[in-house]
C-alpha cells in the first residue's frame, strides 16, 4: 500500500470499519471494480484489533489509505470524521464495510451531481436478508417517514457541504445518519437522486454479521457481480417486482402486528435519537449484530 501522490482527486471514499475484515475485503473489491477510477479511499478503523490493516495492505493500491483509531468509539461517526479531515476529493462517498457497490455506482452519482449541479445525490439500494430482498433504499423524502430506511452507502455529496453543516455527530449512537441528513436538508441544499440500483445493503442485525466466521452473505453476491453485474441487478429488480406484485403494495421489510406498529410509532414520536432511547437502540443493534 504505497502513498498517494500529492494531487487532487474527484471522489474521496470513506469506509468506517470495526473488526470485520472478511466483509471489508469484499467492500474494497467492489470499490476497485468501479468503472470510474478518479478516487481515493480512506479506510478508518474504529479501534480494530483484527487483521483489517493487512487486508487493506494486501491490495497494494496507492489509492487505498488505512488509519486505525486508538480506541473503539462504538459507531461510524468518528471514523467518518477522521476520513473527512484527510479527504482531498471534491465529492465525498461513503461505504459500509459490509455493503457492496455495483461497478457503475460512482460514475452514475458523479454524473448526476455534476449535471444537476446538486449538493447531495443518492441512488437506489437493495436491502438483502437471508431470504433475499427485504426492502429498498430510495431517495430520502422529507419529512422522513416513520419507518423509512436511509443508507450513507447510497450517498455522494460535495465536500464543501461539510463547511456548512459541520461533521458527523459523535453524540448520536443510533440514527446518526438521520441527524446528518436533517442538517443537510435544513440548509436548503440542492438534492437529487439517480434512479439506478447501485448498492447492495446487508443489515448486520439481520445476518448477525459480527458473529459470523464463515459463509458471509456478501461472498455469493460479489461472485455473481463479477460474473455479470447487470444480470444480478436485473434479477434483483425482478425479485422486487415479484414481491410487490404478490403483496399488492409497496415492498416492506416486515409485516408487523398492530401492537408493534403502535410501539414503533410511539418510539418515533419520542425520537429514536434522543437519550435514553438512543442508547438503548444502539445497544440492541450491537446485540443483534453479534457485538454484545
Amino acid at each position: 500500500m504505497s502513498s498517494l501522490p500529492e494531487r487532487e482527486t474527484t471522489v474521496s471514499v470513506i469506509i468506517p470499519t470495526f473488526n470485520s475484515s472478511e466483509t471489508l475485503k469484499l467492500a474494497i473489491q467492489s470499490v476497485l471494480l468501479q468503472d470510474y477510477t478518479d478516487f481515493e479511499v480512506w479506510i478508518i478503523g474504529d479501534g480494530c484489533t483484527d487483521d483489517s490493516e493487512s487486508i487493506v495492505a494486501s491490495f497494494e493500491d496507492y489509492r487505498l489509505h488505512w488509519l486505525n483509531l486508538p480506541y473503539n468509539s462504538g459507531g461510524p461517526s468518528m471514523p467518518r470524521n477522521e476520513g473527512l479531515l484527510r479527504a482531498r476529493g471534491k465529492f465525498i462517498a461513503y461505504l459500509g464495510h459490509d455493503d457492496l457497490w455495483f461497478p457503475w455506482h460512482l460514475s452514475e452519482l458523479v454524473h448526476c451531481i455534476e449535471t444537476s449541479n446538486s449538493d447531495f445525490v443518492s441512488s437506489l439500494g437493495a436491502r438483502l436478508g437471508p431470504d433475499g430482498v427485504i426492502g429498498m433504499i430510495a431517495c430520502p423524502h422529507w419529512p422522513l417517514a416513520l419507518h423509512e430506511i436511509i443508507s450513507p452507502s447510497n450517498w455522494l455529496h460535495r465536500k464543501s457541504l461539510i463547511e456548512v453543516i459541520g461533521s458527523w455527530s459523535t453524540k448520536k449512537r443510533w440514527g446518526d445518519d438521520i441527524e446528518f441528513l436533517k442538517r443537510i436538508i435544513s440548509t436548503k441544499a440542492s438534492l437529487d437522486w439517480r434512479k439506478q440500483l447501485s448498492v447492495l445493503k446487508f443489515n448486520s442485525s439481520k445476518w448477525h454479521l459480527y458473529s459470523l466466521k464463515t459463509d458471509f452473505p456478501q461472498t455469493k453476491y460479489f461472485k455473481a457481480m463479477l460474473q455479470d453485474a447487470k444480470l444480478l441487478r436485473d434479477e434483483l429488480l425482478l425479485e422486487i417486482v415479484a414481491r410487490i406484485s404478490h403483496r399488492g403494495s409497496i415492498l416492506q421489510e416486515d409485516e408487523s402486528p398492530l401492537y408493534k406498529l403502535i410501539i414503533n410509532r410511539a418510539l418515533s414520536f419520542y425520537g429514536r435519537y434522543r437519550w435514553p432511547l438512543n442508547k438503548f437502540m444502539h445497544w440492541r443493534w450491537r446485540r443483534r449484530a453479534g457485538l454484545v
